[in-house]
């Protein structure tokens, strides 16, 4: 099949295939819905209630998120997947809806509150659900996580592809009709969403007798046990606990960049969502060749390399746009150089050291994190992430206000070079905690073999 050979999947068990086209497909269809209004989403709620009152929402969605995003992991692992993403699109599809209305800054909390709901019932969900199925079905015939890494890095650019249509029709639709009418759209097709994932959000078939174990266990422990088990995990593990805050902290600058500065600035160096839209899109399209090529260059790299990726990545994004909007900044005007400039720092350094970085980083967690707890830790980053968030997106807010939005990009570049730090931290745990491993497998063998 075309497909497998493009993922990269033809050496694993059918089961295994089955479960990375699924993951393909739903990774596909979600981005292209969420991402249809993301390029003047906050551009609408700027224009509504302004720069600071809209960093107050986004904190707000976020300490909604900070406070249900772990339970809701945790719900993921007892009740499923499934469920809980079916929920998170209930949320999304309701507060598109409501979107379509908003005038005023109440109407925008309740957005927001609807939202953080959403985000933290999706967060790490289908990831769960693709790592916990992919280690029991792929066996010995990916030991070293190569293939599971260059199928993740083809969906990553699949959905650079659905962005790209995803931001060209929304800008189109926005522009031709208007915002809200995209809002519409959008409220329409997740309904559409929670059907799919019930009938495509399914466990691997495992042998009866496990499942009747499992199914006891889970009524004798409950909620309770996943409650607790993926904090205990955090905790008890030096590598797990920086690995998983430094990578927080990392995406807490991605959550100021993303929220309060990159739209601003394509809009910024446009002057209209049609040709914000344009441009956001020809940045994918050029990336997209880009991540083919990465993809099989990352199965060169070791997971060691993360940390070089990740201190490459922070060194040379952030400060390329803290220069860029210094030197041309931001008048909500049509400005090519400007243009050109965002073009080459984004390919440059996001489908090269941020994709790497991310595939490297996948093959970490698949095998760092245990089945059981899963849904709870991958849950985990985004609830740290908000505990940031809800304080540095007022502070990047006001600064942007007062002075401009370079004093916003130098707040995202602080924060990621900290999770970049934290990032070398648990790496070098993580490869001591691997080779006291593998020493003890060894003296094991050893004892086995001079035994009685």
């Amino acid at each position: 099949m075309l497909l497998n050979k493009y993922l990269g999947i033809t050496e694993l068990p059918s089961q295994g295939q089955h479960f990375i086209r699924m993951f393909l497909v739903f990774q596909m269809l979600t981005t292209f819905v969420l991402l249809i209004s993301n390029t003047f989403f906050i551009l609408f709620t700027i224009d509504h209630i302004g720069f600071a009152q809209a960093s107050l929402i986004v904190s707000f969605m976020l300490l909604v998120q900070l406070i249900t995003d772990y339970p809701s992991g945790s719900l993921g692992d007892w009740i499923g997947q499934r469920w809980v993403l079916a929920i998170a699109y209930t949320c999304y599809g309701t507060a598109f809806f409501l979107l379509a209305f908003a005038e005023s800054i109440t109407s925008f909390l309740i957005i927001g509150f609807i939202n953080g709901l959403g985000n933290a019932q999706a967060s790490g969900a289908i990831e769960t659900w693709l790592d916990n199925n992919y280690q029991k079905v792929a066996g010995d015939s990916d030991p070293e996580r190569k293939i599971y890494g260059f199928s993740r890095s083809r969906v990553l650019t699949t959905n650079r592809i659905a962005s790209t249509f995803a931001f060209m029709i929304g800008g189109v639709l926005a522009t031709l009709i208007s915002r809200r009418f995209v809002f519409w759209i959008q409220s329409l097709m997740s309904v559409i969403l929670i059907m799919l994932i019930l009938i495509v959000v399914k466990d691997v078939q495992t042998d009866h007798s496990i499942e009747v174990k499992d199914k006891k266990e889970e009524t004798t422990n409950g909620y309770f046990k996943h409650l607790i088990g993926g904090i205990t995990f955090l905790l008890a593990s030096k590598a797990a606990f920086f690995f998983i805050v430094g990578t927080a902290l990392f995406f807490t600058s991605f959550t100021i960049w993303g929220n309060l500065l990159l739209l601003p600035i394509y809009f910024g160096y446009t002057g209209s969502d049609s040709l914000a839209s344009l441009l956001r899109s020809i940045i994918f399209v050029v990336g997209i060749p880009i991540s083919l090529y990465i993809a099989k260059v990352s199965q060169r790299f070791s997971s060691d390399k993360v940390p070089h990726l990740t201190f490459l990545f922070v060194l040379i994004f952030y400060p390329g746009f803290i220069l860029l909007t210094s030197f041309i900044p931001v008048n909500n005007e049509l400005n090519l150089l400007a243009c050109l400039g965002a073009i080459i720092l984004m390919n440059g350094v996001i489908p090269t050291l941020f994709d790497l970085g991310t595939i490297l980083r996948q093959r970490i967690m698949i095998d760092l994190v245990p089945p059981q707890n899963r849904n709870a830790v991958y849950s985990l980053i985004p609830t740290i992430i908000s505990v940031f968030g809800i304080f540095l997106l007022p502070i990047a807010g006001v600064l942007i206000e007062e002075f401009n939005i370079t004093a916003g990009v130098m707040t995202a570049f602080c924060v990621g070079l900290i999770g970049a730090v934290l990032i070398t931290i648990g790496v070098y745990f993580h490869r001591i905690d691997t080779r006291d491993q593998i020493e003890s497998e060894v003296v094991q063998l050893r004892v086995a073999a001079t035994g009685p």
